[in-house]
């Protein structure tokens, strides 16, 4: 996927950050969000996040959906980055019941939205389209 040249404001072609570290898991939600016709940048963890960001300093998500239970390399650091790199966005973040996200206490709760596995693909891409306050362009 191409990046795109976004507005700081997040104007509606702003693409959804999708970071997923498991494949089955990031393609699952990616067909979802796009079938509902959301720009969608899908990436394999938080580091490739990180540097692609980094990379496209004119990409400015519209939202995160972050989901740290299988990235080995979800830290307070790398949380604080990502955070940084997409203010203001709103995130998602899909967490492990049986692993704590590290620095979750402090966290903006304003802005983070927390899941807790287990959770459905569905309910994900709800929250998203509430928090979007949209359903997306429904492509036919």
């Amino acid at each position: 996927m191409k990046a795109q040249a976004i507005s700081p404001s997040g104007e509606e072609g702003a693409p959804i950050l999708l970071v997923v570290a498991s494949w089955r898991e990031r393609a699952l939600l990616l067909a979802e969000l796009q079938e509902r016709g959301y720009p969608v940048r899908a990436l394999p963890g938080i580091i490739h996040a990180v540097g692609y960001l980094i990379r496209h300093p004119d990409l400015h998500p519209r939202l995160v959906i972050l989901d740290v239970a299988a990235d080995p390399e979800i830290s307070e650091r790398t949380l604080a980055d990502l955070l940084e790199l997409t203010a203001p966005a709103p995130w998602i973040l899909v967490g492990s019941s049986t692993r704590k996200v590290p620095g979750q206490e402090t966290l903006p709760l304003s802005q983070v939205h927390l899941l807790q596995r287990p959770v459905r693909v569905r309910d994900i891409v709800a929250l998203a389209a509430t928090l979007l306050g949209t359903e997306g362009t429904h492509r036919s």
